[in-house]
């Protein structure tokens, strides 16, 4: 926790000059207030200080990090310039520099409020506006369902950034863009505020609906528990919510992140809570961040069906009065923390997770893809598959299906899903190549089975769309491209195929909304 270093700093080491001054009880009392989120409290004493000491050097950073908590850059940067970067143990540097960064990578913003008041939507215009207010009707829905699981609804406004690729998310944090792309994160909710890079910054897409309501857990548990909640325990919490704004809470593992998972356990090779820490960002591969989100998100899954919400707010509610969180946890489940590791392992063993070969190769591969720019390759994610044959098969089939050779396309990937059936890759293309074949019922037996396998792929849907849509059947139609639209909102096939379904389903405000996104992005 960045604030708590600062104090731990200035503490343990020499002080700084301005720290003798009347001025530094109160500035270490507002640093703890900020490190827990306390952002009401921390601005009645900045205020109380500005007139007690309107000049001393804690005044003045303190003024200019609550400015940056609360979205005023330029401002945090302005009340910084009289400072030397060496104050307060550099303390005035380090925000200098990331208000500074922040103010470049959002200039010309523009913003736009959800429809319940409740967020800020900033972003830069052009074609992000067309995701704007569905981000809006996303987060007001997870603050309905959240608030009631985890006892908090901020009543406050709560900023929100769409940034337009991954190099802004380096820009607007202490991370790296390798270890963004190493880790594939997309998304952070830090600074008071929560952040996430727009689906067309990345090739296929992601889920980001629920990336924005899984950051916005990581806001309300920061708040509710005075950031006293370590990183495993607040990423568990966020990716077992973060489909609570469309779903019931359940153990919602991808098919790879059941496998890691199922794999982990076998071979003892599950990675350890502490490992987690500071961030899963700082972990070394997308794979190992899968593996600890599948971890983490089963073991609150195993204590809400213990305790369900109530215990989950009470271990919050210990936390914030100090206990640890394998204390909290074991408290509420009436157990020592060792026998709470061996009775979620146990658990876990009879969960029924699915391992397979064929995703051995693709769970090690990147989720997430970031476009670099360049030509778009049909191959791209063909090296993922594990057999070398299907490999072949499958490379030979894209080879095919970019010269518009769709039915010699479909024999090769058929010998490909033949020797490795479970590959969502091979699937996909498939059932997309049925699909370019007007063969409407093959499209939608492999993509049905698909898109419930992992709901973060936006080819399985998408093809369900278009095969419904096709065959005279828009209802079903309509459902898959709003699941695709959780995943690729900037997919014209998508944007336009629900125009037609909700047009001719007679909901004419959602077609009016989707045929202007459509009429943008053709």
């Amino acid at each position: 926790m960045r604030c708590l270093l600062v104090i731990a700093l200035l503490l343990a080491g020499p002080a700084p000059v301005s720290a003798k001054s009347s001025a530094y009880a109160d500035y270490t009392r507002v640093l703890r207030l900020l490190e827990q989120w306390r952002y009401d409290e921390a601005r009645t004493d900045i205020a109380a200080l500005a007139r007690k000491f309107p000049g001393a050097v804690e005044t003045l950073y303190l003024r200019a990090e609550m400015a940056y908590l609360d979205g005023d850059y330029p401002r945090s940067v302005k009340l910084l310039a009289s400072l030397p970067d060496s104050g307060l143990g550099g303390q005035v540097g380090e925000l200098r520099a990331l208000a500074a960064s922040t103010a470049e990578v959002t200039r010309g913003f523009t913003s736009r409020e959800s429809a319940g008041g409740h967020f800020v939507i900033y972003f830069q215009p052009g074609k992000d506006e067309l995701i704007a207010d569905l981000a809006g009707e996303v987060l007001e829905a997870a603050r309905t369902a959240i608030g009631a699981d985890l006892g908090l609804s901020p009543a406050s406004k709560i900023r929100v950034e769409i940034l337009g690729k991954s190099a802004d998310l380096a820009g607007l944090s202490t991370l790296t863009e390798k270890e963004i792309d190493t880790t594939g994160t997309i998304a952070l909710c830090k600074y008071n505020k929560l952040m996430v890079v727009s689906p067309r910054a990345t090739l296929f897409g992601y889920p980001w609906m629920d990336t924005l309501a899984h950051e916005y857990v990581h806001f309300v548990v920061s708040t509710v528990s005075a950031d006293q909640v370590p990183i495993w325990l607040h990423e568990g919490l966020a990716h077992f919510e973060q489909i609570r704004w469309r779903s019931d809470p359940r153990l919602a593992l991808s098919s790879i992140e059941q496998h890691l998972l199922a794999s982990a356990l076998t071979r003892r090779r599950l990675i350890s809570f502490d490992a987690m820490h500071p961030s899963m960002a700082k972990l070394p591969s997308q794979e190992a961040a899968a593996l600890a989100f599948a971890e983490v998100t089963s073991m609150v899954a195993f204590i809400h069906g213990k305790v369900g919400y109530p215990g989950l707010r009470q271990a919050l509610a210990l936390q914030k009065e100090g206990r640890s969180a394998r204390r909290a946890v074991a408290e509420v489940l009436g157990m020592r923390w060792p026998e709470v590791e061996r009775s979620w392992k146990a658990w876990l063993r009879t969960a029924g997770l699915k391992s397979s070969r064929s995703l051995a190769g693709r769970a090690s591969a990147p989720r997430i893809r970031f476009d670099r720019g360049g030509k778009r390759d049909e191959n791209v994610g063909v090296g993922e598959i594990a057999s070398a044959k299907a490999r072949k098969f499958a490379r030979l089939g894209g080879l095919l299906r970019a010269r518009d050779r769709a039915a010699a396309a479909a024999i090769e990937y058929q010998k490909a899903i033949a020797l490795a059936a479970d590959d969502p890759f091979i699937a996909g293309k498939l059932s997309r190549t049925y699909l370019e074949l007007e063969r409407w019922d093959e499209a939608i037996a492999l993509a049905t089975r698909l898109a419930q396998l992992d709901d973060g792929d936006a080819v399985a849907p998408t093809t369900l769309g278009l095969a419904y849509s096709a065959s005279g059947r828009p209802e079903p139609a309509a459902r898959a491209f709003e699941q695709a639209l959780r995943i690729s909102p900037f997919d014209p096939s998508v944007r336009c195929g629900l125009a037609d379904a909700y047009s001719a389903t007679g909901k004419v405000a959602l077609a009016a909304r989707e045929q202007r996104a459509c009429t943008m992005l053709k």
